[in-house]
């Protein structure tokens, strides 16, 4: 890269990163932060907290097209994005996300186990596995677990996060020079790593409808399987934490399956943040429809092991928890945030919730991809609140979020209804 355009990169990111400073410095974001910090530890007013978040490989590149970007150099492609992300949701979405004067990247490196989402992984908890695209459009997951050799290899397979440390110190040094003292740079072990779900990555390797069969077919070649990376997991965790490689949380890092993590307690020592000071996060949606004797069998007892080493626990994304609640209630006593899903009862989550952790509602969000029915949204609206008013701590997370039909005006449309009828 030539260095005329190197420093008009740098010149580039150094004005859009003055531009975040200046917006992270609003007295209105203090008080976001609050209102989550309260909301977060069951103390706040219960007025409900909105989050418009589109996915980064959906929503938001018809928001901010990578063709538009200025920049050249590709890892400065990626910070500039990330900037006019953040300045883009100050300007035109008015609900209660938080700018922090902050930029935050995932730690380059390898997880061994099934790093979901990854277009180019080769191996996952020992074994050869193709790489396959996930951005758009649908693909097929394989069985590579119909063999003993393979599952052998997952037997005796330790997972494990492994950074790729050259690289980090090159985008480390990279970024801080195009900053230059405007914000600051995190990077941050992956999502995936931390997340304690075990099925999403078991059904990458297994299959769908071999795992459902496995529940009556070979359950205890199933729980075998199930308690060695549940084992290797926490293991991992261990180790993160024994690093200092886990990180701080409670801010307005994305929280469970949506929600900031912001609270009240302060974290001891930000370079040694140990596990119970942070949020942590397990699903289910690989047994939406499985019972809740069997949930309990083969999810929640494995899953639970590393859960409930965190400070605060959020269960759920897209899967309805009708039948689930009391479950886990009595296995996660440090269930903080539950996901009332687009396919759950909304009256019976209110009844089963309560005040007893945070009704996390997610909406459907075809009502933003695939049209904008205004009256339905309202009656929607109005039903949540009918149900959750003084009785919930209730928050709505507007995501997975795939497309907008290049109209961003609906997710603004979206925010003033949530602001008319929820609050």
């Amino acid at each position: 890269m030539e260095q005329m355009d190197m420093e008009r990169d740098i010149g580039i990111i150094r004005e859009l990163s003055k531009q975040v400073k200046e917006i992270a410095q609003k007295p209105d974001y203090e008080k976001k932060k609050k209102k989550w910090a309260d909301h977060n530890e069951l103390t706040g007013d219960m007025e409900p907290l909105l989050w418009i978040c589109p996915d980064d490989d959906g929503g938001w590149l018809e928001l901010i097209e990578k063709k538009d970007l200025l920049t050249i150099d590709p890892d400065f492609r990626c910070l500039e994005w990330q900037l006019r992300k953040m300045i883009y949701h100050h300007k035109y979405f008015h609900d209660d996300y938080v700018i922090e004067p902050v930029v935050r990247f995932e730690v380059p490196g390898e997880y061994t186990g099934y790093a979901y989402g990854s277009q180019t992984q080769t191996s996952a908890w020992g074994i050869k596995i193709e790489p396959m695209g996930t951005s758009k459009g649908a693909y097929r997951i394989n069985n590579y677990l119909n063999d003993d050799e393979n599952r052998n290899r997952l037997l005796g397979h330790q997972v494990d996060f492994i950074t790729d440390q050259p690289r980090l110190e090159e985008l480390k040094e990279k970024y801080k020079e195009a900053i230059c003292g405007n914000l600051d740079i995190e990077f941050h072990v992956p999502y995936s790593v931390l997340v304690q779900s075990l099925l999403i990555e078991l059904v990458h390797l297994r299959g769908l409808t071999e795992l459902m069969l496995d529940l009556y077919d070979e359950p205890e070649e199933l729980h075998k399987i199930l308690d060695h990376m549940s084992a290797s997991k926490v293991k991992l965790l261990e180790r993160l934490e024994e690093k200092g490689e886990t990180f701080d949380n409670c801010s307005n890092i994305y929280t469970g399956s949506g929600g900031l993590g912001y609270t009240n307690h302060s974290v001891k020592d930000k370079e040694r943040v140990k596990l119970h000071e942070m949020w942590g996060f397990a699903d289910s949606q690989e047994f939406s429809s499985v019972s809740t004797e069997m949930f309990r069998e083969f999810a929640l007892q494995y899953q639970k092991r590393g859960l409930t080493k965190f400070g605060y626990a959020c269960y759920g994304c897209c899967e309805p928890l009708d039948l689930k609640y009391e479950a886990i209630f009595s296995e996660l006593p440090n269930i903080r945030r539950i996901s009332v899903s687009p396919w759950s009862n909304i009256h019976i989550a209110a009844e089963a919730i309560g005040k007893k952790a945070i009704y996390s509602r997610k909406p459907d969000p075809a009502q933003i991809c695939s049209g904008f029915d205004t009256r339905e949204i309202e009656n929607q609206l109005s039903d949540l609140k009918s149900v959750t008013a003084g009785k919930c701590y209730t928050e709505i997370i507007l995501k997975d979020i795939r497309t907008i039909h290049h109209n961003p005006q609906t997710l603004t449309k979206y925010v003033d209804l949530v602001n008319k009828i929820m609050k």
